[in-house]
């Protein structure tokens, strides 16, 4: 190992002192001299890289008196080098690399729920639970170092007692991890971020330890997970799912025909997945990662040091630099540089871009628009690609097919230059914190100039899971299987039904408006008889399969009907009424003002807020413009989150029916314009949550709410003026049965619907089969051909 795979650690004033021999009064001058480099923060201290101090030395000679047996000549740059590889740290002293080709375990994720269950809050304490985080990828990171540092941590658990050994042992857990980012060129993060935890025992965390020691080498991805569902990440921040870069690293290899990359890029690195996912593939091939130039820049300073800690345990040696300004620019980190693989998910413009074109910078394609960095990523990207090399971006579908002149005609010097290889549709709500449907570019330096364009309409891929959307090993591998399909077959592969593809030309897309949208060539063709007949038998199964869904909860309705009917008959069930007001049986909270929420409301991250819109069929909905407030902000916004049970009605606005909270609507964040019922916990043998919204959602008691909802710009009604509402209830067993009778109804009432729906689809489905021609006589497409 050589002194050039470590140029980017970092240093202290005494550390430079050592290695040039000399005092650290002579750095202390030193940093007084024109052109020394200037320091870097690293918690309370100033660290100097170590690349831009040797660069420095290199111009400066050793006095003669000072030479100390060196040859007449030798500069300090010198002598610092003949100490570090006296010092140079032996690959002994590396992380593990995590086992290739493998996921978390089962364990593993029975381990993480523990370490974010109950043993977070405890743990935890006035900290964060982000902090929390950093304290288990902190501990993982050390536990996968074949060194002294994670015995050296189990050890002082072990001895530890107390809230005094409590904050010893955070404190000597961040010193070794900051030791170790220092070593990979990072600044030291994790002092400031462990020192806020406040564990209520020494033995909770002293298990959390243990816990974390039983981790498998892939636990780190199930950390980023919770990482970024608790962060609250903004645009620029979210992760990459690891399907999306596992996707990417794919394509991309398919188009590499020397094998691995030599060097790899992100210039928008975040938590390293892409980067990570870069390093497994050069594994694959058989390429040691620390081998590999892994570059990144990434713009959080709290994501840095995971990216740092992700890459290391891939077994990669990573140069991973904070920035806050453009990548493009002349002064940014690698500038100029050129790699074999660049990868990137950059921060990116979701609306149709109205600007001028930016009259500064250097755009080989042309410039994007003022205020839309966009295709300014895109130009970056293909600028960062050495000869031969490949890259893959995400894009918002937008930057496809934008009306924009200055976006138009980046895309069209694109095409006549031939760096598009394939665009590929991705299905929207990949991300946590944005709905935007984005597509995945890739690209090929100008020296591999294509004359056709592959489009993949994947879409339709992945399932639904808690409001996302999700890639399993199958999805990936049929976006792959489609794309190596279209390349070896040609025109005379029939649709993949999942992902159809067309293979477009120059002349085609020019015809459509230079778009790199798949949906505007891909729509463009006729499915075959063979697309069109599985289309009908999907329709034709599903509408089966909703058939015997609606027998089931007719049946099922039906026998709760005639139970409750059988109980009345026998004069039990119909017990005595009592009249009581809401205010009697529930805590009744108004939403938080809208001056509290204003400063912390975005549209792309953070705790969902409820609006009047949202309540819908006595149920919170989720929409598609959902806005939302940043997760710190939420921290002192409790009172106003709604747990299961909670009945939420219009406060301001056009009156309704309420809602009641069940999946759906968990711990979101009221907004101003509605008000929350909350049986009280003296009430809850008496009142039922879910037959008390039956009741207020009858048009009696909405029809009471809107006569008493004062008319000042817009209805609405006070906390004080709900409470009033009387209310009729029945024995809470009475309830009960009711709750259940309307339960089956609902069900009876959603399966109707949804045979609806597949009746209509297997009628759509039906003349679709009738329409189509077989193979020989479709029409064939002019310039582009099906593949």
């Amino acid at each position: 190992m050589s002194i050039a795979d470590h140029q980017d650690q970092l240093h202290s004033q005494a550390e430079i002192a050592s290695l040039a021999g000399v005092s650290r009064a002579t750095v202390t001058v030193w940093r007084r001299a024109p052109g020394f480099p200037s320091p870097e923060r690293g918690g309370d201290s100033e660290l100097f890289r170590r690349a831009d101090v040797l660069a420095w030395m290199d111009e400066r000679r050793v006095p003669r008196q000072l030479l100390r047996g060196d040859p007449d000549g030798t500069t300090y740059g010198v002598r610092a080098r003949r100490a570090l590889a006296e010092r140079l740290p032996s690959d002994a002293g590396a992380p593990r690399p995590a086992v290739q080709n493998t996921r978390p375990g089962p364990r593993d994720a029975d381990h993480v729920r523990e370490l974010m269950g109950p043993l977070c809050d405890r743990v935890r304490g006035a900290g964060s639970r982000v902090d929390y985080v950093n304290l288990l990828a902190s501990l993982h990171f050390l536990r996968r170092f074949e060194d002294s540092h994670w015995n050296d941590v189990v050890e002082v658990s072990r001895r530890g007692e107390g809230s005094d050994g409590a904050a010893a042992l955070l404190r000597h857990i961040a010193a070794a991890v900051d030791e170790q980012l220092r070593l990979s060129g990072m600044r030291p993060a994790m002092r400031h971020a462990l020192v806020r935890l406040e564990p209520r025992s020494y033995g909770d965390l002293r298990y959390v330890v243990h816990l974390v020691g039983e981790l498998g080498p892939r636990a780190f991805d199930l950390m980023l997970d919770e990482y970024e569902l608790l962060a609250g990440l903004d645009s620029g921040e979210f992760f990459t799912p690891r399907a999306v870069a596992e996707l990417m690293v794919r394509i991309a290899e398919e188009d590499s025909a020397d094998g691995a990359p030599l060097s790899v890029y992100d210039p928008y690195a975040r938590g390293g997945e892409l980067l990570a996912a870069a390093t497994t593939w050069c594994a694959r091939w058989g390429a040691a990662p620390h081998r590999i130039r892994v570059c990144g820049i990434t713009h959080g300073r709290d994501t840095a040091p995971l990216a740092t800690m992700n890459l290391t345990l891939q077994g990669a040696r990573p140069s991973v630099f904070v920035s806050s300004g453009r990548p493009w620019a002349a002064s940014a980190a690698f500038s100029g540089k050129q790699f074999s693989l660049v990868l990137s998910n950059p921060p990116f413009n979701m609306s149709d871009s109205t600007g001028e074109p930016r009259d500064e910078g250097s755009w080989p394609y042309g410039p994007p628009p003022l205020g839309n960095d966009n295709l300014a990523y895109v130009q970056h990207v293909l600028s960062s690609l050495a000869e031969g090399g490949v890259a893959a971006v995400i894009m918002p579908n937008k930057a496809g097919n934008s009306a924009n002149r200055s976006e138009r005609d980046i895309r069209r010097a694109m095409v006549e230059r031939g760096v598009v290889k394939a665009v590929v549709a991705l299905p929207d709500r990949l991300f946590s914190l944005t709905s935007v449907p984005v597509s995945v570019w890739f690209l090929v330096h100008p020296s591999q100039a294509c004359d056709e364009i592959l489009f993949l309409d994947a879409r339709q891929v992945g399932v639904p899971v808690r409001g996302k959307r999700v890639l399993g090993v199958e999805d990936v591998r049929a976006v792959l299987d489609a794309y190596r399909g279209a390349g070896v077959h040609g025109g005379d592969r029939e649709q993949s039904l999942a992902v159809p593809t067309a293979l477009v030309t120059r002349k085609t897309v020019q015809a459509r408006g230079w778009s790199f949208s798949p949906m505007d060539h891909i729509d463009a063709y006729r499915p075959l008889r063979s697309s069109v007949e599985a289309a009908y038998t999907e329709a034709r199964f599903e509408l089966e399969l909703r058939k015997r869904e609606v027998r089931e909860a007719d049946t099922a309705a039906a026998s709760a009907l005639e139970r409750l009917e059988y109980e009345e008959s026998l004069g039990g069930a119909a017990g005595r009424k009592t009249a009581v007001v809401l205010s009697d049986l529930c805590e009744i909270q108004a939403g938080p003002s809208y001056s509290l929420l204003k400063k912390h409301m975005t549209v792309i991250g953070g705790v969902p807020l409820v609006y009047p819109q949202n309540l819908r069929a006595g149920r919170i909905q989720e929409l598609a413009d959902d806005r939302h407030v940043t997760h710190e902000a939420t921290r002192g916004l409790g009172r106003f989150l709604l747990r299961p049970g909670d009945i939420v009605c219009v406060r301001t606005g056009a009156m309704g029916s309420p809602a009641l909270v069940r999946d759906v609507g968990v711990d979101w964040l009221m907004s101003t314009n509605v008000i929350r019922l909350r049986v009280s916990s003296k009430e809850r043998a008496h009142a039922h949550p879910g037959y008390l919204a039956a009741y207020l959602g009858q048009p009696e008691s909405v029809a009471w709410v809107r006569d008493r909802a004062t008319a000042t710009g817009a209805p609405s009604i006070s906390a004080a003026a709900l409470g009033n509402q009387p209310v009729l209830l029945p024995p809470y067993a009475e309830q009960q049965r009711v709750v259940e009778v309307l339960g089956a109804l609902d069900a009876q009432s959603t399966a109707h619907s949804r045979l609806a729906a597949a009746v209509a689809a297997t009628h759509a489905a039906l003349v679709g089969r009738s329409m189509v021609s077989d193979p020989g006589e479709v029409p064939q497409p002019g310039p582009g051909r099906r593949s």
